[in-house]
């Protein structure tokens, strides 16, 4: 390795060992909006550019190493480049790219997935978590006939103008918890939005009920998060999801769970398994398509069939298309994948790591006498650097979350991604090994020990 190229778990300066990605980013901000493709990927001073990945690391344009607990936010549940769904990808690739017709391996995508969540008794493939979502809450309002939805404030369902509300933003503006407000995310999304939106808090069951039950009548379905991933790793309290889960059923209102990042991630019945919960429809992403772009939505029989087309009425059904949707690369790379994950046998070694990465943050916090709490649900997990409790999702907004910032940068400093550059929510994989975790409790606590002088 050059002298620029330190190993792993030293301190690099960022600038001086990212001169590569300083020049890609140069010429790539007149093209590209900070010279990147998502406003997630925005980091200061400037990205860093990847090359390539195997296992749990990732190396940049420079050559700079990093132990990788972002996997893609979630994507890589079997780690960097799995040499099975490789093969996979491949192999369908001599037959064919694409062909915006019918394929076989669709058929054997979707029995997979119904084996495993068999609440998904129909289901359409998509090419994103947004693609999921919008589809899903299209065929819920075609289905009861009413327009309104619910979501959770702090809950993130994609970026289409539907659900960018509520996701973040000042106390001001998300309204009293006892009667929050629709909250918009993002400019360019029409106002009048708003007045099809009703936010609930999670995991505050009594004001849920009482904004649900209000709002009955126009409701065609509540879409949440099993586990609130993007307001760090809020995991549910006192069986809310079954509660909520009887609640919308007992006033007709669809519930629709939001399983992109849980969705095989804790385990191969998702979240709905570990929770005991029968939603009325699912969307999956992020891990169903094994590190390929690959999305799903389904759920009950009856709820499905409005995809239908119906030649006696107008409109004739509700409309789903898509030019790359089951895109037969895809399709290889979710059936390689879902294999796996019915195998299940990876799980309790991913899950064992997780405890000792998430227990040793823990404790070395603790330690340090830092005020946090450490936050985690099998493979994923969270650090909210607060000494209030973390109950429900407006007590999120009280951590230190330029502190989080702060941290993650120092990781990637010294080449360990503990989550996004800019912080987020950590992810385990099945490449993952318990030298990994040493290495990442070794650097967590010496970017701690940086931060708090």
């Amino acid at each position: 390795m050059g002298s620029r190229k330190k190993r792993v778990g030293e301190l690099r300066d960022y600038e001086a060992s990212t001169r590569k990605s300083k020049r890609i980013y140069d010429s790539a901000k007149d093209l590209l909006p900070r010279g990147v493709e998502s406003n997630f990927r925005i980091v200061d001073p400037y990205p860093f550019y990847i090359s390539r990945g195997e296992g749990s690391r990732i190396w940049d344009v420079d050559g700079n190493e990093y132990l990788d607990f972002l996997m893609s936010q979630g994507v890589l549940l079997l780690g960097h480049n799995n040499p099975v769904i490789k093969k996979a990808i491949a192999e369908q690739i001599e037959k064919g790219m694409t062909f915006a017709l019918p394929t076989e391996i669709v058929a054997k995508a979707a029995r997979l997935v119904n084996e495993m969540m068999p609440s998904m008794q129909m289901m359409r493939f998509a090419n994103s978590g947004t693609e999921a979502t919008m589809h899903a809450i299209r065929v819920a309002r075609g289905f009861t006939g009413k327009d309104k939805i619910a979501k959770s404030e702090g809950g993130y369902h994609g970026v289409h103008d539907q659900v960018l509300w509520s996701f973040w933003g000042p106390e001001e503006q998300l309204g009293d918890r006892s009667e929050p407000k629709a909250c918009i995310f993002s400019k360019g999304i029409p106002k009048a939005y708003s007045d099809l939106l009703v936010p609930i808090i999670y995991n505050d069951l009594e004001g849920t009920e009482r904004i649900l039950r209000k709002n009955a009548d126009s409701l065609a379905a509540l879409i949440i998060e099993p586990v609130l991933g993007s307001a760090g790793c809020l995991l549910p309290r006192n069986n809310y999801l079954n509660e909520v889960a009887k609640i919308c059923k007992e006033n007709d209102i669809l519930l629709i769970l939001d399983e992109v990042v849980t969705g095989f991630r804790l385990g191969p019945g998702g979240a709905q398994k570990m929770f005991g919960i029968k939603p009325d429809m699912t969307c999956l992403g992020k891990a169903l398509g094994g590190g390929m772009p690959v999305a799903a939505f389904g759920g009950r029989r009856e709820i499905m069939e409005t995809l239908i087309p119906n030649q006696e009425t107008w409109p004739m059904s509700v409309f789903h298309g898509g030019t790359y949707n089951a895109h037969p690369a895809g399709m290889a790379a979710t059936i390689a994948a879902l294999k796996i994950y019915k195998q299940g046998r990876f799980y309790p070694k991913m899950n064992r790591l997780a405890d000792e990465l998430f227990n040793g943050l823990g404790d070395i916090t603790t330690d340090m006498g830092m005020k946090s709490q450490v936050r985690h649900i099998g493979s994923m997990g969270f650090v909210y650097f607060n000494d209030k409790e973390v109950k429900d999702v407006r007590d999120t907004q009280t951590a230190d979350w330029q502190f989080v910032f702060n941290w993650a940068f120092e990781g990637v400093k010294r080449g360990v991604l503990f989550g996004h550059p800019k912080g987020e929510k950590l992810f385990l994989s099945a490449a993952h090994s318990k030298e990994d975790i040493d290495l990442a409790l070794e650097v967590a606590k010496d970017c701690f020990k940086s931060l708090t002088k």
